[in-house]
């Protein structure tokens, strides 16, 4: 608590010293900033200026980007303090959504399931008219991922109206159990996957600079499922827990997929290399899959019998840590 104080007294002390500008003020300064922004990112890839400009390009953008900076975050956060927050709060579902993790968890669950049963469809009818065995491949791993989904999405909905606990956990393990199940049947459609790369017959390509926004989001979603699988473990919810872990083969998914397209743009026609980083990450996938789907079943069975035994608090959690 103290050095939260201290904190919170440095930025005050701070702000004292930074002037406050009217919104005419700020605009300007934006302005200014992408101007001279502009000009340096122009001269470093053109080197289109005399030096001494280019020079004062440099400094001037690095100056008001970072007064930019400052304004903006100090101003986005008194918008959010004082216009987001009593908006969202005033509305039951951005109310809900915001203070109810679970409600939270599902709803975000919907796109990706939605994204799944598109990508399973589009990839199947490539795969039937092009008798493409690849294709084909991902069209059953895009499947299993919008069932297991739609799964989950469908039984929350029952799940919330029941008030028995223990009934309850019992549905909910069985979900868990199911879902485990079937992360060994992706674990073989992945190995099939695998298999198409190790002979050539499979990957991604991405046209031109697509692939640095892929590989961005990519990594941006592996971080953030991974954060969520063990926030959630805290929990204690089998649904919960089950549905960020759907989330999180996805994203290493996403990973398999995105080092076939960098290899696709810059491996410069290294096929045995390629051939082996696709299949050592392939394998390490489908093992860590078929792992999730056997520790799934294995917790699910404990965690059953925990509750026939009556030890509805006993401290085994599927998929806590």
């Amino acid at each position: 608590m103290r050095n939260h104080n201290t904190q919170k007294g440095t930025r005050i002390e701070i702000s004292r010293y930074i002037p406050k500008l009217r919104l005419r003020y700020r605009i300007f300064l934006y302005a200014v900033t992408i101007i001279c922004s502009g000009l340096a990112l122009l001269h470093a890839a053109l080197a289109c200026l005399p030096d001494p400009v280019g020079i004062a390009c440099y400094v001037l953008a690095a100056l008001t980007l970072t007064a930019s900076c400052y304004y903006i975050t100090i101003h986005v956060r008194q918008d959010i303090r004082e216009v987001i927050k009593p908006a969202i709060a005033a509305n039951p579902y951005t109310h809900k959504a915001t203070t109810d993790y679970r409600w939270r968890t599902m709803l975000f669950a919907v796109p990706g399931m939605v994204s799944n049963m598109i990508f399973a469809g589009f990839n199947g009818i490539i795969g039937l008219t092009s008798h493409s065995a690849w294709f084909g491949t991902l069209s059953a791993y895009y499947l299993l991922l919008s069932i297991m989904r739609l799964g989950v999405v469908r039984q929350e909905r029952r799940i919330g109206a029941i008030r028995d606990a223990q009934e309850q956990m019992r549905r909910e393990l069985s979900v868990y159990r199911r879902n485990s199940v079937l992360f060994i049947f992706m674990a073989i459609v992945l190995a099939g996957a695998v298999v198409l790369l190790l002979h050539a017959q499979g990957g991604k390509d991405y046209p031109g600079l697509t692939i640095y926004a892929v590989a961005a989001y990519t990594f941006y979603k592996i971080i953030m499922s991974t954060i969520q699988v063990i926030k959630v473990g805290k929990r204690k919810s089998p649904l919960l827990s089950i549905t960020r872990r759907i989330g999180y083969i996805d994203a290493c998914v996403s990973i398999l997929t995105l080092q076939t397209a960098m290899f696709a743009a810059f491996g410069n026609g290294e096929e045995g290399l390629t051939r082996q980083m696709n299949g050592m990450t392939g394998v390490v996938v489908c093992l860590m899959v078929l792992g999730l789907g056997i520790q799934g079943i294995c917790c699910a069975g404990k965690k059953g019998n925990a509750e026939k035994g009556g030890n509805r608090h006993g401290s085994y959690t599927c998929g806590g840590r």
